[in-house]
């Protein structure tokens, strides 16, 4: 550990005046500790306003020695960590509203009953429940809990034929609506149902959440790395030229293998040559994503599917977990005020842990899987049901 005590705070930001805030967060000795100490302005995130804590927090959150630098970090936890290949049972299906073909992979990890609470589990911008952060928090969750863990693959991702013209987006709900109806009717003994989402999903998980209100079936939720507002990661992802290099060409590359996927569905949006031209994800969304989704440019699409717009609007529990210095979604941009306000939610932000990384150097395992359990783990009991509706 080479860093202060207070640069490795976990800083806690929530509505101080809904006491259950407390109570869920006295639960959750990983993710809160009481600690002595006022707020102060030293306390904000690179200075910036409004970015003081809540509350000062006795956890703080260290990752291995060698991976302080956030690059690194990234890699480590996308192509070092050891693949798990959990067993898993797929289901395809079929959206009926455009013929869309989307998946859920079961994780077929022990004998469960009936009515064992559920995570419903949303992957970021082209993955799919093989990533290694996915078979991670699953594992975790099942182990320490028992959680049933169900992943929503995307279209045209994990292995998804495309049968339908459009892709999915932040703003695109129609098949996280689908598939929660399906679940339920699969498992109508199920009455503790829970939603987490990183990266991309994150961001879907919020959409539907504020768009959804109480009528939401899901009894909490999780967001980890969420990009919070799009048009700064957008900022960010062009900002140095490791960031472009490693991160915006490659996301964009990224997107570009799904779109050929389409043949020619997406000649209305542009050509293959026009599609293959596109360097950074906001020249494929301003070519593609934004006019498939009835916007005129990219950034009238990142305003609408920011989750910083919708905050205040979320009805039921979500726990934020992002790290300060995530290349991908930076925390410029972030509506401190509205996770000061809203009863809902709690965001917890680290020093360290890049986007999806958060290795401990505790036991080189991932910190946001463990608070995150944690925090889903407080409303297994019988009341929990009644303090969300």
């Amino acid at each position: 550990m080479f860093s202060s005590r207070d640069k490795a705070e976990v800083k806690l930001y929530f509505d101080s005046s809904n006491e259950e805030n407390l109570k869920i967060l006295e639960q959750c000795p990983s993710l809160y500790q009481e600690y002595n100490a006022k707020v102060t302005d030293n306390d904000r995130i690179n200075n910036i306003e409004g970015s003081e804590p809540t509350i000062r927090n006795g956890v703080t959150y260290y990752p291995p020695y060698y991976l302080y630098n956030s690059h690194v970090m990234n890699y480590y936890g996308s192509f070092k960590i050891p693949k798990l290949n959990l067993p898993i049972r797929r289901e395809s299906l079929i959206n009926p509203a455009d013929n869309g073909t989307i998946s859920l992979d079961w994780f077929e990890l022990g004998e469960f009953k009936e009515d064992t609470p559920t995570i419903v589990i949303c992957h970021g911008l082209t993955g799919g429940s093989h990533e290694r952060y996915i078979q991670y928090f699953a594992r975790k969750a099942y182990k320490e809990k028992g959680f049933r863990c169900v992943v929503f693959n995307y279209r045209g991702c994990a292995g998804n034929k495309v049968t339908a013209e459009k892709l999915y987006s932040a703003v695109q709900l129609d098949d996280i609506k689908y598939i929660t109806e399906y679940v339920q009717q699969q498992l109508p003994s199920v009455k503790k149902w829970f939603l987490v989402g990183f990266s991309l999903g994150s961001a879907i998980l919020v959409n539907y959440l504020a768009a959804a209100g109480k009528n939401s079936p899901y009894l909490a939720h999780v967001s980890i790395s969420n990009p919070m507002n799009m048009i700064e990661c957008t900022k960010n992802l062009s900002s140095t030229y490791i960031n472009n290099l490693i991160y915006n060409k490659g996301l964009a590359n990224n997107l570009k293998r799904l779109a050929f996927k389409f043949g020619d569905r997406l000649e209305k949006y542009g050509t293959k040559e026009q599609i293959g031209a596109c360097q950074t994800i906001m020249d494929f969304d301003n070519l593609v994503t934004s006019k498939m989704f009835g916007f005129e440019t990219a950034e009238q699409y990142y305003l609408a599917a920011s989750s910083s717009q919708s905050i205040d609007k979320l009805e039921k529990p979500i726990l934020f977990i992002n790290a300060i210095d995530d290349p991908i979604a930076p925390v410029a941009g972030f509506p401190w005020d509205k996770f000061k306000s809203n009863p809902n939610t709690i965001l917890a932000t680290t020093r360290w842990g890049a986007h999806l990384g958060f290795i401990s150097y505790e036991d080189h395992l991932s910190f946001s899987d463990k608070i995150a359990v944690e925090y889903l783990s407080t409303f297994l009991k019988d009341d929990a049901q009644d303090k969300t509706e």
